[in-house]
């Protein structure tokens, strides 16, 4: 191998290593949809998305983590903005489950549907 082989060899290695280290700093600090809850006096509470995304077709449910449908209550918003809120009812009492939680489902990247469960007992 020539010594100029060799150089545009290592050029071209040292390019492709630049290209995945880019690529992995940009998955890394994507925009995402992350959750928070946020409790409030007299048993209203909200799900706020703290992220960076619009979270779409955005159903939020207070329940059985385990059983889909065991409803205590639910809303459904077409999108959800970067700090926006949905108001939910969430307070377990006697009769909960105990596996009683706030479920949030949405679609997320390339439409896939993603979830977040907050056990509230």
């Amino acid at each position: 191998m020539e010594a100029g082989d060799v150089a545009t060899w290592v050029g071209s290695a040292a390019a492709v290593v630049a290209a995945l280290a880019s690529l992995a700093v940009w998955w890394r600090d994507r925009a995402t949809v992350t959750w928070a809850f946020d409790r409030e006096k007299h048993e209203r509470s909200f799900v706020r998305n703290a992220g960076g995304a619009v979270a779409k077709d955005v159903h939020v449910r207070v329940g059985s983590a385990s059983d889909d449908t065991d409803i205590d209550e639910q809303a459904t918003v077409a999108a959800v903005a970067p700090g926006e809120v949905v108001p939910i009812l969430a307070e377990a009492n006697y009769g909960s489950p105990g596996d009683y939680a706030l479920v949030v489902t949405w679609r997320g990247r390339f439409g896939r549907r993603e979830r977040w469960t907050r056990i509230l007992i």
